[in-house]
């Protein structure tokens, strides 16, 4: 509901005349025989349920020199509602706050969006790293669409604030107007927009460079991957291969009984040549006086004293 407030000093007689639905101006006579010189300013006021900005419950002012352009069209009436916005509002915050934010709505957007979507493509157990970086980079994409909106949102209201001549719908699409802002209204708007929007969209711009940096780091990483992975896995895979190897060969050595340890082979028992010249290589002594373990499991009294000292 619009309500008109006429603003003039008081005179003894003043006549009362209808007054139609929509106008820009109007002239108000104190007597029929006395022509005014100026003219009074009027003001439409219209109802808020959440209050008015000027003092007054329930009423906010609204300029007779905007009366042209719908009420929720006018500039500063639109960057009253991003401010008010859940999501708009987020970059007024700070960027202390702002981030905070980001990093929250990452975090559960990675949970309940990221994880599941990744897990039906990669083995968690499998490939971990493809596991977690699909995840991230699907979950970063979304907060970057977000902040990429936010930022269209507050570069749009910015636009009409700072320029002189801004379009209007009357009553849709189809009638639509250009209207140019007295002097007045370009200096607030002017004002708005240089010291409270034009801070929101450099943060806007900002976050936006850096969650790009940060996808095209985590595509990269992504690409990567892989063969990353599989050079990690095959360097586990041959260090326990190689530790499984020792282990059964100790475990092989350590299991030889005394018996075999004194069996000699079936080609020095046949031939006496090999097993002479064996024994002159060892020089009178048993092969076993070489070995710590199996001198000690043979007991060593055919050993020379420089191999126990060995």
């Amino acid at each position: 509901m619009l309500r008109l407030s006429i603003c003039f000093s008081p005179v003894p007689s003043l006549q009362q005349h209808k007054v139609g639905s929509s106008c820009r101006s109007w002239i108000v006579h104190y007597n029929r025989h006395q022509i005014l010189s100026g003219r009074t300013i009027i003001r439409a006021l219209k109802d808020e349920t959440n209050g008015g900005k000027n003092g007054l419950p329930g009423q906010s002012w609204d300029p007779g020199l905007e009366i042209e352009v719908p009420y929720e069209q006018r500039p500063v009436n639109e960057y009253s509602s991003l401010k008010d916005s859940t999501l708009y509002s987020w970059a007024e915050l700070g960027p202390g706050s702002f981030f905070l934010r980001l990093g929250g709505l990452w975090l559960v957007t990675f949970t309940v969006l990221g994880v599941p979507i990744a897990a039906a493509s990669f083995n968690p157990a499998k490939d971990p790293l493809r596991f977690v970086l699909a995840a991230s980079t699907g979950t970063l994409f979304l907060v970057s669409l977000i902040v990429l909106r936010i930022y269209l949102g507050w570069s749009y209201v910015g636009d009409r604030l700072l320029s002189a001549v801004i379009p209007y719908e009357e009553t849709g699409w189809y009638d639509g107007q250009m209207w140019v802002k007295p002097p007045e209204i370009l200096a607030r708007d002017r004002l708005l927009g240089s010291y409270k929007v034009k801070p929101v969209i450099q943060l806007l711009k900002q976050t936006l460079v850096g969650t790009g940096v940060l996808l095209v780091a985590a595509v990269f990483l992504f690409i990567f991957a892989t063969p990353v992975e599989d050079f990690i896995q095959n360097t586990l895979s041959a260090k326990e291969n190689s530790t499984e190897v020792s282990v059964s060969k100790i475990d092989t050595k350590y299991n030889i009984r005394k018996e075999e340890l004194f069996r000699l082979p079936v080609e020095v028992i046949d031939d006496d040549d090999l097993a002479a010249a064996a024994a002159e290589a060892a020089d009178g002594r048993p092969v076993y006086c070489r070995d710590r373990y199996y001198r000690a499991l043979a007991g060593g009294q055919y050993c020379k004293w420089e191999d126990l000292l060995k």
